[in-house]
């Protein structure tokens, strides 16, 4: 009864935690994008996120809005401070989903989010204040996701913020079938603050290693 109490308790806290922060990414108010949708069709305009993470679009501020559901479509580009971004929705490893920012697409591809807003959580960090074991306060978390290629979820390599991930033992696991990679990892020459030179150094130097060379040019 007791554990049954404690797992419910902990998904409920889970869930707080999910849905009061704010994920503020750029198309979060009305923006010029491109949509690329899965039928490779594109179409260029205003758009915006919506919260069940679908998007209202319209070719221009005097058109009416079109909703396009976030599941049929392959990306969406836009400007943003004078650098093209792209946003992909991707699967988490909680089965939620979510619009991502990439930062790196290869044998591994990196993504990132970045949310604000007030927080109810256990044993958070910089926390105005607390009661009965949980903690409350307000803040900016960045986190950054990873998948292999041709994987669906990704998975949270590490987090900036309020709330944080454990990144040496999350990436010394991920990242296994690399051994120098892992030992960079574990020796701290690779903290989170490197995640995209460790992804990049994965990409570059760990995909070698994998790489079959060919029969030519030998007896």
């Amino acid at each position: 009864m007791n554990n049954n109490y404690s797992l419910v308790f902990n998904l409920k806290k889970a869930i707080i935690v999910s849905f009061l922060f704010v994920f503020s990414i750029g198309f979060s108010q009305s923006q010029r994008c491109t949509i690329y949708l899965k039928d490779n069709t594109s179409i260029t305009g205003l758009g915006k996120i919506k919260t069940d993470g679908n998007i209202k679009f319209k070719l221009n501020s005097d058109s009416e809005s079109t909703i396009y559901e976030a599941t049929l479509i392959d990306r969406i580009e836009m400007n943003e401070k004078g650098t093209n971004e792209t946003y992909k929705y991707k699967k988490l490893k909680n089965n939620f989903e979510q619009w991502l920012k990439v930062i790196i697409e290869g044998t591994v591809n990196l993504y990132k989010s970045d949310a604000s807003g007030f927080y109810y959580a256990p044993g958070a960090m910089n926390t105005a204040g607390g009661f009965g074991g949980m903690s409350y306060g307000g803040g900016n978390i960045t986190s950054y996701y990873i998948n292999h290629e041709g994987e669906s979820e990704v998975f949270k390599i590490t987090s900036f913020g309020n709330i944080s991930k454990n990144f040496k033992n999350a990436a010394s696991d991920f990242f296994k079938d690399c051994p120098v990679l892992v030992e960079r990892i574990q020796n701290k020459t690779y903290t989170k603050n490197d995640i995209e030179e460790v992804v990049e150094f994965y990409n570059m130097e760990c995909n070698k290693a994998k790489t079959i060379p060919t029969a030519s040019g030998t007896k």
